[in-house]
């Protein structure tokens, strides 16, 4: 083969690779991310608590190996980062040993943690979303020293939030809350919003101009809450659905009046409900087989005993599962999920999608 043949046959191939992730001249200044375990990079590692994943098999498909992500492999933090032209996001238990002066962003997010303060205290230590904030705010001049100035710098980072999920599983939901003695679930939903506007009102104050924010998944179709409370397993759990719905219901309308009423910023809804269930419902089409058993786990569809090294680990194909363990979902979905949020339609208007969010 002629070499300058050759040698554009390799860069063609190169290109090919990065495609699927990495959009030419579309990029963020950086990517911040305030969330659960649905997006945590290993922030718990260090703290005395039982919401940390940094063992095999987690990680089983990560380059990084078991870093403290629950998945075997990336999150949609990981992903989204990617998509937008940023390197992998780190997180900020290790934002000490940062030296370089471009910092692409940092993640927050914290397993088991929730709206409210009181969410996931069971599991020990953890960084509720009021805790992520006050981090941020804490480093937020050496962040915007090194980069040159917070208004261009923040001002075109993307702020990726996505909290609430534990505020259901492991509070208002959980066996021995008192919650719901205190709040009917329509005041529960009215609690969390208001304390979840405060809190983007905070990030807003503090130089965030564009947010993707995650709407909560199908709380009832992870095979934790299918395993403990219906009978088939086979079908999700309608009631705790439709719990999920109305706080999404209750989040839209918040985001609007925020993207109303706070000026030079924009709140995109990422509705995470929608897309998770035409993946389950129409499982085949997006190249999985099991949708309501987790691949890594214990119990009635392994979703009774978390993923841990001591049980046997029978998932090769993981890429079949919508579910890696009891709760949050593989690789294959997270990659799936994050493609659409970057170029799907996540609206009908401008910004659709976070391309155009980027780009505002």
């Amino acid at each position: 083969m002629d070499q300058n043949l050759a040698v554009l046959v390799l860069a063609l191939s190169l290109l090919s690779l990065n495609a699927a992730f990495v959009v030419e001249g579309v990029r963020a200044q950086a990517m911040f991310v305030f969330g659960d375990s649905l997006v945590d990079p290993g922030n718990n590692n260090d703290l005395l608590t039982l919401a940390k994943a940094n063992y095999f098999p987690n990680g089983i498909d990560f380059s990084g190996g078991a870093t403290g992500r629950f998945c075997n492999g990336r999150t949609t933090a990981d992903y989204l980062g990617n998509l937008i032209g940023l390197p992998l996001i780190p997180a900020f238990n290790g934002f000490t040993t940062m030296s370089s002066r471009t910092i692409p962003g940092i993640n927050f997010a914290s397993a088991g943690a929730g709206i409210l303060n009181d969410t996931g205290r069971h599991f020990g230590q953890l960084c509720p979303m009021d805790e992520q904030i006050k981090n941020f705010r804490r480093i937020l001049r050496e962040i915007t020293s090194k980069a040159g100035g917070i208004d261009g710098y923040l001002g075109k980072s993307l702020f990726l939030v996505g909290v609430g999920s534990n505020d259901y599983i492991n509070n208002y939901l959980f066996p021995t809350s008192d919650r719901p003695n205190q709040y009917t679930p329509n005041a529960y939903h009215q609690l969390l919003i208001q304390e979840y506007e405060r809190q983007l009102k905070n990030l807003y104050d503090l130089g965030g101009r564009r947010f993707l924010i995650a709407g909560l998944g199908p709380l009832g179709c992870i095979p934790n809450q299918i395993g403990y409370l219906n009978q088939s397993t086979n079908n999700c759990v309608e009631r705790i659905n439709r719990m999920a719905s109305r706080f999404n219901s209750k989040l839209k309308s918040m985001l609007r009046g925020l993207n109303s009423n706070l000026s030079e910023a924009y709140f995109l809804y990422w509705d995470i409900y929608t897309s998770s269930m035409d993946i389950i419902n129409n499982a085949s089409h997006y190249g999985f087989k099991y949708t309501h058993k987790a691949c890594c786990g214990g119990g009635r569809t392994k979703g009774q005993i978390i993923c841990l090294p001591l049980l046997p680990f029978e998932c090769e194909n993981r890429s079949e599962f919508v579910f890696w363990d009891p709760y949050h979902p593989t690789d294959a979905f997270n990659a799936i999920i994050s493609r659409e949020a970057y170029q799907g339609k996540l609206q009908n208007k401008y910004p659709m999608n976070v391309q155009h969010l980027i780009e505002l």
